[in-house]
């Protein structure tokens, strides 16, 4: 949806990885620098800061899980997942001469994703390309084209530095 609504100033980075994790999608143009986490979850999501939580729901509306907190492996929630990897991002990106705000949404891409309570989150929060698209269009960063190449060129850079440099994933 998002290649169908964005023209060809918008480029889209998957998978880039540095030593505080993997950031889904990152998203660059002319409106800034965002990191995507992408969640496919069935259900109910609610936050609280950065406390996360789930509740499974059948097509009926009838709840099939209880209520259960959203982690990764390391025990992080999704928005910790997305925000220590693009602070590191933004650290490194401003040290090198470019100081660009990096915008942090967590998308919920799951159909029946529905988002319950949340509060005090530390990302932007949507459920679907249509909002994701407002958040875009509304931020009010501008990044010049020539700024567009050479942020492309450092986050690149430093995916492929990290990457070389990760060590081997443990069999589980």
């Amino acid at each position: 949806e998002l290649g169908r609504a964005l023209d060809d100033q918008w480029t889209l980075l998957r998978g880039y990885h540095n030593r505080r994790g993997e950031i889904d999608l990152l998203l660059l143009g002319p409106r800034g620098l965002f990191a995507i986490e992408v969640k496919n979850q069935n259900g109910r999501v609610d936050c609280r800061g950065d406390q996360w939580w789930s509740t499974r729901y059948d097509k009926y509306g009838n709840p099939v899980e209880a209520r259960r907190e959203m982690a990764d492996r390391r025990g992080r929630s999704p928005s910790v997942q997305l925000n220590e990897p693009a602070s590191l991002l933004q650290d490194f990106l401003a040290s090198r001469g470019h100081p660009v705000p990096i915008g942090r949404v967590v998308a919920l891409v799951h159909p029946r994703s529905q988002l319950g309570r949340c509060t005090r989150p530390t990302v932007e929060i949507c459920t679907s390309a249509g909002e994701l698209l407002r958040m875009l269009y509304a931020s009010p960063v501008s990044v010049a084209p020539s700024e567009r190449g050479a942020l492309e060129q450092l986050i690149i850079r430093d995916h492929r530095f990290h990457a070389e440099h990760r060590p081997p994933r443990k069999a589980r």
